[in-house]
């Protein structure tokens, strides 16, 4: 009865066709998203990864700098000037304190919830850590964290005697050796109160930007507690003493893991807070 209208255009013309092109490509997508989200949650369950594998961590530190703070872990006791730091950057820094015993029953999992973990043993008289936490750290490190070891911080395992030092428990993670003996003693054992100045040895390093010296009046020296150790990485900084000798010793060394980082104190970091606000700047 009605003409047909050779000229119209087919159904599959009109504006609503993209709609329904883009649902079918949609459609082929679903299964390939629930294959990968049904592959994260089994990767996750066997243990094939976990918080710290990097492409994790990756996402972790998205939500972390949404939030505007980083997570930091202290291990040990550190100084108070230390402390006094901190809760002066408490907008950047969100800090926890812990013993190495409170991490001893599940030290892997724990540690994964920080973005910097500081072992500072300094205020201690124990400067023990377990197989067990060594381990923990190299696996931090090595997927990415950032760590800090103060002076001899961790350099015994518990009923085991023989051994001293960071690399029978930390492996090469530490920027640092104690391989030295002075008079049957190692030298990270021996204690020295040096009198002196701390010196730049790395001029573009963003620790040491902006600080040549310090003191940096000529006519001022400060005391340092440190140790006659071997430099394992790259050396930031040394303390130099005032002493007629002028003898040197490792201030700040850093070993770069391929995506973590590893930071030594050869003295307490709070000695010096322009130095220390920015390690936790370049770390974080």
């Amino acid at each position: 009865m009605y003409p047909e209208d050779s000229g119209a255009a087919p159904a599959d013309d009109f504006g609503g066709a993209p709609v329904s092109k883009l649902s079918k490509h949609m459609e082929g997508l679903v299964p390939l998203i629930l294959i990968l989200i049904i592959g994260f949650f089994l990767a996750v369950r066997f243990d094939v990864i976990d918080s710290q594998t990097p492409i994790i961590g990756q996402i972790a530190d998205v939500f972390e700098s949404n939030s505007g703070k980083t997570k930091m872990l202290i291990v040990g006791s550190t100084s108070q000037e230390v402390i006094d730091i901190l809760n002066d950057n408490r907008d950047i820094i969100d800090y926890d304190l812990k013993t190495t015993q409170t991490l001893e029953r599940n030290p892997k999992e724990q540690l994964a919830q920080y973005k910097i973990v500081m072992l500072d043993q300094s205020e201690e008289a124990n400067k023990e850590v377990s197989k067990k936490f060594g381990e923990a750290i190299q696996q931090f490190v090595k997927n990415g964290g950032s760590l800090i070891t103060v002076k001899d911080s961790g350099i015994r395992r518990p009923d085991t005697y023989d051994v001293i030092g960071w690399q029978n428990t930390f492996g090469d993670v530490i920027p640092v050796k104690c391989d030295r003996i002075i008079n049957d003693q190692p030298t990270c054992t021996n204690r020295l109160l040096i009198r002196g100045k701390i010196f730049r040895e790395d001029e573009q390093h963003p620790i040491m930007e902006g600080i040549e010296v310090f003191p940096a009046d000529p006519n001022l020296n400060a005391n340092f507690e440190s140790f006659d150790i071997a430099v394992d990485g790259k050396e930031l900084a040394y303390i130099q003493s005032s002493a007629i000798d002028k003898k040197s010793y490792p201030a700040i060394v850093e070993k770069n893991l391929f995506i973590g980082k590893s930071i030594y104190f050869n003295y307490n970091p709070g000695k010096t807070r322009g130095i220390f606000e920015s390690t936790l700047d370049y770390l974080k």
